[in-house]
């Protein structure tokens, strides 16, 4: 799965190293500071998302929480016209 916000994008994939776990890679290192911050997270060989982090499930959801209430919906009225 791939998320995009204003600052980042983030690429969510199965962990085949760690079973409980997700991988999630993004191109921002600050964004997976401020995200999952408590975890570890490492510079990677891939040039479209150059950082990493394993997280569990409940800790992804928990920055997908913080994700969504981040939204700032004025910047969908426009789209919200366009498709009416």
């Amino acid at each position: 799965m791939i998320i995009q916000t204003s600052t980042a994008n983030f690429l969510i994939e199965r962990s085949e190293h760690k079973s409980p776990c997700i991988k999630i890679s993004s191109n921002s290192e600050e964004e997976l500071y401020r995200f999952f911050g408590s975890l570890e997270i490492k510079a990677n060989n891939d040039l479209e998302y150059g950082y990493e982090v394993f997280a569990c499930k409940q800790e992804f959801a928990n920055a997908m929480i913080i994700m969504v209430k981040e939204i700032d919906y004025s910047d969908f009225a426009e789209f919200s016209l366009q498709m009416a």
